[in-house]
């Protein structure tokens, strides 16, 4: 099982999508001083030895939220220093990346994400032994924290909804969005008491924000399912959501994969917006 990498995409001059076999995507940003690497994984394999195989320079772990599919492979990259919002703390012990969880992951998205046989027991095979610490330290990162890379910026945008401490990172070289799970092909909002909208109007908003910042980029660089997007998949993330918030659209519940729960789609979004699963 040792032919089981992760898979290295150089998606700009500099900048590599590293996908954990299909299930979750990573990203390294190389400046002339420092890189940093957005986003860890679940931590299935040993992401860091990839990562020192593309740079030798210091490197910043930057979280785009505090999921345990995108902080998993911290135990890799030992020493260096780890940003995250602190509104996604509780998900260290509420939703630990441990063994447990990166079995469920495997067991549940491996065979929709990376289909064939044996693959599910392949990956098994790469659960970290012995098991992590699923806590780490790491630096509260807020709005406008700017990460200089030398030469090269990395801006933090806050933008609630899919987690309420998830962040976006503007790249100014590449104009790339690291949007992790705020905007992919397809995005979870957790199911609300009473089926409220609180939660989609905040999402709403994140949106609005996000597209008033469009002239800023170009592509998203995406958590799952994909590597890059255009930029305009927010213009019909916010116009999804504002028809769900005045009633002109209306989703429906359905059941695909591992996903459970009310869904609406309109041109390149598809919203999961009372998600059971």
């Amino acid at each position: 099982m040792s032919t089981y990498r992760h898979e290295v995409t150089e998606i700009a001059p500099k900048t590599w999508c590293i996908s954990e076999f299909k299930l979750v995507n990573a990203f390294l940003a190389e400046g002339n001083d420092r890189a940093a690497l957005i986003d860890t994984g679940c931590g299935i394999g040993n992401i860091g030895s990839i990562v020192r195989e593309l740079t030798d320079k210091p490197l910043v772990v930057l979280l785009t939220h505090g999921h345990a599919d995108h902080i998993g492979g911290i135990y890799t990259l030992p020493g260096c220093s780890v940003y995250m919002n602190s509104q996604d703390e509780g998900f260290l012990s509420g939703m630990p990346a441990d063994n447990s969880f990166r079995r469920f992951y495997i067991e549940t998205r491996g065979p929709i994400r990376f289909p064939g046989e044996g693959h599910v027991e392949g990956l098994l095979s790469l659960l970290p032994n012995p098991e992590p610490d699923p806590v780490f330290p790491f630096i509260p990162a807020e709005e406008g924290n700017v990460f200089d890379l030398g030469g090269r910026r990395l801006t933090a945008i806050h933008t609630p909804g899919h987690s309420p401490g998830s962040l976006c990172f503007l790249d100014d070289t590449t104009r790339i969005l690291f949007s992790g799970d705020t905007v992919n092909n397809s995005i979870i909002l957790m199911r609300q008491p009473n089926n409220n909208t609180s939660l989609i109007q905040q999402y709403h908003d994140t949106l609005e924000k996000m597209w008033a910042r469009s002239y800023d980029y170009d592509h998203l660089a995406i958590g799952h399912d994909g590597m890059l997007i255009p930029k305009e998949t927010v213009k019909d993330y916010l116009d999804l959501t504002e028809g769900l918030l005045n009633g002109t659209i209306t989703g429906a519940y359905e059941e695909s994969g591992f996903r459970k729960g009310d869904v609406a789609r309109l041109g390149r979004a598809e919203l999961w917006y009372q998600c059971d699963a």
